[in-house]
């Protein structure tokens, strides 16, 4: 009893804002039955990390998200049609596009958790098994799981404000063929423009939040910069694996693509023919999207970290032949 009354006391604000959005989800019904309980559950996850403004990250996004899907919804609704002979557009998310959009950051924020400290450590009041001393890789979750959330926000700008542009996407596989709005691969300049929007906006939420609530780190310019371009890749991926990997469905009498309820599959039949590979549903294409991501960001923090220490050392031995150098002590991507 007295664990979760500490749990509370030390996590009023994250819990007020998750019992806030909660209900707006249910007012509104933003959110299935279903899609709520992951989102509670997403969200305690992201509660148990010590930095708390990872735990805003979440919400941001999600305050974001439900902001650029209200606007042009009855202009969204004329452009595509649901599977079930209606208009397009988004309806109340479920639990499967909640896990899309932030399953790969649980799993990234779990392991930082775990690794954080080689001793034992307390997130709050949850005791966590001592995990490997892994220092490199504890600089590096972090750059992931902002990567991963600076991805899926550019995802979903570019395409909830990308199909309301005034020019025909084109596929991106295939720049030279014309496909209709909403087309699977499909891209538009306005569309990647505000995905490079989306990140920004994310990126700068993570640098404020992480700066001024505790335990205060700061992301560098580099750092931030990185993680801005890492978001915008990601919506280039997400293009590449929907062309690829993701059947478009399109309903020949009305020339619109159809979309399936939560982002699941849509069989072709009737007046519905298909293109493309079926291997991947949307919500596949945004996991795997996010994942990879956050998979690449950390790699390249890693590499340009790398090129920046061996370029010490060369300098250092290029001006001073005759003493000894060491490689200089590894270097926090996000300092306290």
């Amino acid at each position: 009893m007295d664990t979760i009354t500490d749990f509370g006391r030390t996590h009023v604000s994250q819990l007020t804002g998750t019992a806030g959005l909660v209900s707006y989800a249910l007012l509104r019904k933003k959110l299935t039955s279903d899609g709520i309980a992951a989102g509670i559950f997403v969200a305690f996850v992201h509660m148990l990390h010590p930095w708390q403004g990872i735990f805003w990250l979440l919400i941001v996004f999600f305050l974001l998200g439900t902001i650029v899907t209200r606007v042009g919804h009855a202009a969204k609704s004329r452009i595509t049609q649901s599977v079930g002979g209606g208009g397009g557009g988004e309806g109340a998310r479920t639990s499967a596009q909640v896990f899309a959009n932030s399953g790969s950051a649980c799993v990234l924020i779990v392991l930082h958790i775990w690794v954080l400290n080689s001793s034992p450590f307390i997130s709050s009041t949850l005791t966590v098994a001592p995990g490997p001393h892994l220092p490199l890789l504890s600089k590096l979750l972090p750059i992931g799981i902002i990567a991963q959330y600076a991805a899926v926000a550019a995802d979903t700008f570019s395409s909830e404000l990308g199909i309301l542009s005034q020019t025909k996407p084109f596929l991106i596989t295939a720049p030279w063929k014309r496909v209709p709005a909403g087309t699977n691969g499909g891209v538009t300049l306005d569309g990647l423009l505000y995905g490079g929007l989306g990140s920004v906006l994310l990126v700068q939420t993570a640098a404020l939040t992480l700066k001024f609530l505790p335990p205060h780190i700061v992301v560098s310019r580099q750092t931030a910069a990185l993680l801005t371009l890492a978001g915008f890749l990601g919506t280039v991926i997400d293009s590449l694996l929907g062309a690829v990997l993701q059947a478009t469905v399109t309903d020949k009498k009305t020339g619109r693509v159809v979309e399936g309820h939560g982002g699941t599959r849509v069989k072709a039949s009737g007046e519905w023919v298909q293109m493309g590979w079926d291997l991947l549903t949307n919500n596949g294409v945004n996991f795997a999207m996010a994942a990879l991501t956050s998979m690449i960001a950390m790699g390249a923090a890693w590499a340009v970290e790398a090129n920046l220490a061996l370029r010490v050392v060369f300098l250092k031995a290029l001006y001073h032949p005759h003493k000894h150098h060491q490689c200089p002590n590894e270097k926090g991507y996000l300092e306290e």
